[in-house]
Formats: structure tokens, C-alpha cells, sequence
């Protein structure tokens, strides 16, 4: 199967956490993405080329179009990802396969809709989607993949690493998580290893407790602490904690506000020192900071700490300083 690359397109739109994972799959390995669609068969001699993602007339971008040839025979196939279903997706892939149809004539086009959660997701979703006005109808079959029901085993079997930052989606249990965790580890190159990382720990937030997660990963040394700290799924953890302490704040008045704002983002930073020394337990000596910037900034300095025990001396320095204000 051969395979044409193009330089990653960039683009002036903005994207999210779960657009980037996609892409990254969508971009780094098109066959494994196609393979896991159904759109194309392991081992079928085509020819995959990934076409520009803007469409034209409404500056549209649709997740990712690629066109496949297949002896005489080219078909665009078009993959949206989502992280839930919204009410519009129907009509919204229709547009698409209207606009990528006015720009790449006489291709027909399968549309894939590829939903990484059944959030809002209706009993029976519809299978095609309308657009039109006046006696003008265009009508398009959707083909909706639901990732949750594609098996995690026969992922993780395929040996396709571009696939293990979904397994935490897939259809499996602790066991074929661990094991994603841990094919991730082997990945040989490390750009792309810790690359794989970010993306796992951000799709599995999606599924699993983001707390067990980061303590997986510390566990399986999946992912180094400083390139951690740079990704989304870190400063999703931070912020979530910097808004459990805002909102509690206002449900439980200002001084009850700040002492459960302090346990939250406290729990938080014992998270992150359990990641940098494994096995590592702090109680009251943390709390005894008693400042919430204060250990959100010790969050990101953890991996300049060498030891536990200068872990435990710069925490009492700080208690000892907010003592003698």
C-alpha cells in the first residue's frame, strides 16, 4: 500500500485537545485510521493521499479528506471526529460533502463520522443527513463509528502505534488500558513518543478519572515529568483545580471557599509529587503552605526538585515562612 505525504497543513483555526489527537492519527498513519473506519481493507493495495482540508466558498475545514485510488478507480473518503454528537452533524456533513464534491468533481465521497464518546449521542442517530432550499434537496449516507464498540485487543494486536493514543476509548477494560500505557513507553523515537503520551492521557480524561490516569502513567514512566508539564492534559488539571477552589469558594462563603480550595489544589500537587517520587507520602506538611499559588508553583517546579527529602525541606520552608508573616 503505498502512501503519499504532504507537510501538515497549517491553518489559522483554532483547535482543541481532541482535534489535535485526531490529527495526529489522521496525519501520522491515514491507513490505520481508514482501516479502523472500515473504509478500506488490511492490506488493500490502494493509494492514499491526504487532500487540503479547506473546501472553498464558506472557508469550511473538515477534519480530514483523503483521496484513495484504487487501480482506475478514486474516491474521496472524508473522517470527522467528535468528541459527542451534535444535532447538526447530519447537515453539517452533508455541506461538507457538497463543498469537497464542487471542488473535487466526478470523486464520489464516503463521509465518516467517528465518535470518540456516545455523549448526546440519540438512541437511533439518523443515517443520512439534508440540505437544500426551495425544490433543491441534497442528501447524503452517513457512516457513524462508534469507537467505543471497536475492539481495544485487536487494536493493540495490529501493532499500529498510531492507534494507542485511542485505546483508552476502545472497548476494553483496565488491562488494555495498562497495556496502551505501556506500548506508548516502547515507542522508540522520543519526540513521538511523548507525543503519543499527551494525547493518551487527554483522550483517556475522556473515559477514565484523570487523577488515576496521571498516577498510571508516573507508575509506567510513560511520559517524563517536564514534558508532561507542557502538555494540555497537565494545565487541564491544574486549571480544574484552580475552579474546584472558585467554585467552591462560592457555594461555601470566602474562608470555607479558600481552605477547600487549598485541600483541592493540595490533593493536586500530591498527585504531581506521587508522579515525580514514586511512593512518595506527604500529609499535613502540605496543607501547611497554606497557599494556593504557592503550590500550583511548586507543581511546575517538581522536576527541579532531586530528592524527596529536599521535596519535604522546601515544603517546610515555605510553612515555616508563612508562620512568621
Amino acid at each position: 500500500m503505498s502512501r503519499k505525504r504532504k507537510t501538515k497543513q497549517k491553518t489559522s483555526e483554532k483547535t482543541n485537545p481532541y482535534d489535535q489527537a485526531f490529527k495526529f492519527l489522521a496525519e501520522d498513519d491515514p491507513e490505520s485510521l481508514l482501516i479502523l473506519l472500515g473504509a478500506i481493507e488490511p492490506g488493500e493495495p490502494v493509494e492514499i493521499e491526504l487532500l487540503p482540508r479547506e473546501v472553498g466558498l464558506s472557508a469550511l475545514f473538515p477534519d480530514q479528506p483523503y483521496l484513495i485510488r484504487k487501480g482506475q478507480e478514486e474516491r474521496i473518503k472524508h473522517v470527522e471526529a467528535q468528541t459527542e454528537w451534535p444535532d447538526n452533524m447530519p447537515e453539517r456533513m452533508t455541506e461538507y460533502a457538497l463543498l469537497l464534491w464542487l471542488k473535487n468533481r466526478n470523486r464520489p465521497i464516503d463521509s465518516y463520522v467517528l465518535l470518540l464518546t456516545p455523549r448526546g449521542l440519540p438512541e437511533n442517530p439518523p443515517q443520512e443527513g439534508e440540505i437544500g432550499i426551495d425544490d433543491l434537496r441534497i442528501v447524503k449516507r452517513l457512516r457513524i463509528i462508534r469507537l467505543w464498540e471497536i475492539s481495544a485487543v485487536e487494536a493493540l494486536a495490529s501493532g499500529r502505534e498510531a492507534l494507542l493514543p485511542f485505546v483508552p476509548l476502545m472497548d476494553g477494560e483496565r488491562a488494555e488500558l495498562e497495556q496502551g500505557a505501556m506500548r506508548v513507553k516502547q515507542v522508540r523515537d522520543e519526540p513521538r513518543r511523548n507525543e503519543m503520551a499527551k494525547h493518551f492521557l487527554m483522550l483517556g480524561g475522556l473515559r477514565y478519572n484523570r487523577y488515576e490516569l496521571l498516577e498510571l502513567v508516573g507508575r509506567t514512566d510513560m511520559i517524563p515529568l517536564e514534558q508532561l508539564k507542557r502538555s494540555d492534559f497537565y494545565q487541564y488539571i491544574l486549571d480544574e483545580g484552580r475552579e474546584e477552589g472558585r467554585e467552591e469558594g462560592r457555594e461555601e462563603g470566602r474562608e470555607e471557599g479558600r481552605e477547600e480550595g487549598l485541600e483541592a489544589v493540595a490533593d493536586l500537587f500530591r498527585l504531581f509529587a506521587g508522579y515525580r517520587f514514586p511512593g512518595i507520602q506527604l500529609g499535613a506538611e502540605v496543607e501547611a503552605v497554606g497557599d494556593i499559588k504557592l503550590l500550583q508553583q511548586l507543581c511546575h517546579e517538581l522536576d527541579q526538585i532531586p530528592t524527596p527529602a529536599a521535596l519535604r525541606q522546601r515544603l517546610a520552608e515555605l510553612a515555616s515562612a508563612r508562620q512568621t508573616k
